[in-house]
């Protein structure tokens, strides 16, 4: 029967064949589709381009623009009056051409600025792109963790089984107690309940890595392991603070210094080219007069303050953003070393439940050899079987959280599925 046990937890027992068709799945595959059908990831590349558009509208306002203009004038014209000064009805069209020459260069730094946002823009993309792969694998590792929960409780449910059954037939012969028979079946029914539970659970696991790959199918995620030795803190706390969504924060910082100087620029003097181009003008004594051009200038004298209070806007804003990306910095770092820890921790208890597992196998073992000489009880056996099953799960569970420690210590460095 023990050797039955170990048999069926070292195989790994497959799941009931009952359910629909399995498909097997890797975490880069669950990730790509992920990537592909995400409604986050489509709203910051929309955001992106939309960034992109507006710095190319701000470019325009530097180029010059050309206009047809027409106009057609009806007026009431008195009797005897001449027709050279008055027409009642005046038709003129031309082509206009408005050049800016000199605005104190608010336009470029404008420009200048919305590049930065752009920039921002992108980064903050590559961030939530990382931030996905971190939803997709924690929802890869729950399946995981699921599916492998209930192997083991199957094999321990099949072990306790046969043992009922064995216990059945020493019960006629007189060779088992009522006491042990009762503990055996409240055993395998606490068996059967935590088997279901886990059963849901993997269902539930199964919802969550569909709603985000968008397969219809029983997914069965590929096993995974843990990369030997644990990267220097100093590396990820420094790749920490050049991720991406850090270095957004650092573009929206340049951006608003930016807009400062292009508020302030606001009292400069502003200089223009106007050119007209008629091919067509009613009689007067300009109907030959095809084109005229003029340079004009604006000097801002006084305002109300206007330029003075949108020109502090901007220095808050900007000292908004300076503190932002400090603390977008320290967060970063404390990430990384969060994690980094919890990668520490992780590997650590992993090792010693490895060892642990071992040692609750040997004492089933023993504990079912000690029974057969009639030393030890059957609740005593039953017992090192349930040490067994739970020694196993918290086995399995150290392991997937040790990955998942590490899918945590690389998002917090800004390297997810990379190497630190």
């Amino acid at each position: 029967m023990i050797r039955a046990f170990f048999l069926a937890a070292s195989c790994l027992l497959p799941l009931s064949a009952a359910a629909q068709a399995e498909r097997p799945i890797a975490l880069p595959e669950a990730y790509a589709l992920a990537l592909a059908r995400s409604e986050a990831i489509a709203i910051s590349g929309a955001t992106y381009e939309e960034s992109l558009a507006k710095a190319d509208e701000i470019f325009s306002r530097v180029m010059p623009h050309l206009s047809l203009e027409g106009s057609e004038t009806l007026q009431d014209v008195p009797p005897g009056a001449s027709g050279l000064f008055l027409q009642r009805r005046r038709e003129q069209g031309w082509v206009k051409l408005h050049q800016p020459l000199f605005s104190g260069l608010r336009e470029f730094l404008a420009y200048r600025a919305s590049k930065d946002l752009g920039r921002a823009a992108e980064l903050s993309l590559e961030r939530a792109k990382q931030l996905l792969y971190r939803d997709v694998a924690r929802a890869y590792l729950d399946l995981l963790t699921a599916q492998d929960d209930i192997r083991i409780r199957q094999a321990l449910v099949a072990i306790i089984e046969n043992r009922v059954g064995d216990l059945k037939e020493f019960r006629k012969l007189g060779r088992a107690r009522a006491s042990e028979m009762l503990a055996a079946e409240s055993q395998l029914a606490s068996g059967l309940a935590q088997l279901e539970s886990s059963r849901a659970d993997e269902q539930v696991a199964q919802f969550k890595l569909a709603f985000l790959t968008g397969l219809d199918e029983r997914l069965v995620p590929a096993p995974v392991s843990q990369s030997a030795g644990i990267p220097p803190l100093d590396a990820a706390v420094a790749k920490a603070r050049a991720r991406a969504d850090v270095q957004a924060r650092r573009e929206e910082s340049s951006a608003a210094e930016r807009n400062v100087k292009v508020a302030s620029r606001a009292r400069w003097p502003v200089i223009a080219l106007d050119a007209n181009y008629y091919f067509q003008r009613p009689p007067s004594f300009t109907s030959d007069v095809k084109w005229d051009a003029a340079i004009t200038g604006s000097l801002p004298l006084y305002g109300g303050g206007e330029i003075g209070a949108q020109t502090r806007q901007q220095e808050a804003r900007l000292k908004a953003k300076r503190a932002s990306l400090d603390e977008g910095i320290r967060l970063a770092e404390l990430d990384a070393r969060s994690a980094h820890r919890k990668l520490t921790s992780s590997i650590a208890v992993t090792a010693a439940l490895d060892k642990a597992a071992k040692l609750a196998e040997d004492n089933a073992k023993a504990q079912a050899e000690d029974y057969r000489l009639g030393q030890v009880t059957n609740l005593d056996v039953l017992g090192s079987l349930n040490v067994l099953q739970q020694t196993r799960l918290q086995q399995n569970a150290a392991r997937i959280d040790a990955y998942w420690s590490r899918v945590q210590l690389e998002v917090a460095a800004g390297v997810p599925g990379g190497n630190l």
